[in-house]
């Protein structure tokens, strides 16, 4: 009988560690009542807010993006375009929040910071943004100089 190898892709003590760390998430969640229209990060779990879901869809002339924004008001909405970087941030003002007898609480609430590089310039003067029933929708079109153009062979 021939031994078996433990090759480096199937290390079982990485395995484990993973394993841990997907419990330890899940109780997380279930205990902290992750929200669900909010994606887990790093400044999450440092306790610095939430992050908006967002859909990005790029086409020849602009950038198209949809943030899922639940409970935001315009007002404590803020957008700044940078070079071609987009950062999105807010807050969300808790409803009620001296209330007691929650059972469960997955409603973001706080602070929240987006940023996005998109990798071409984009006209600053050039973007739009409407946010209607809790959906931001934004449009970046793009620089001049940052579209393709065909180039004429001689």
């Amino acid at each position: 009988m021939e031994k078996e190898l433990i090759r480096r892709d199937n290390d079982p003590f990485r395995d484990m560690v993973g394993l841990r760390d997907t419990i330890s998430g899940l109780f997380d969640d279930l205990f902290n009542g992750r929200p669900m229209m909010a994606s887990r990060s790093r400044q999450m779990d440092m306790g610095m807010g939430w992050v908006p879901a967002v859909n990005i869809r790029e086409t020849e002339d602009a950038f198209h993006i949809r943030a899922a924004l639940p409970g935001v008001e315009k007002s404590d909405l803020e957008l700044e375009v940078k070079d071609s970087t987009l950062i999105l941030t807010g807050k969300v003002k808790e409803a009620d929040e001296n209330e007691e007898g929650w059972l469960r609480r997955e409603i973001p609430s706080g602070q929240f910071y987006r940023a996005f590089t998109l990798g071409t310039d984009v006209e600053s003067t050039k973007v739009s943004a409407n946010c209607k029933n809790g959906i931001l929708e934004i449009k970046l079109q793009k620089a001049e100089k940052s579209k393709p153009r065909k180039v004429q062979i001689n």
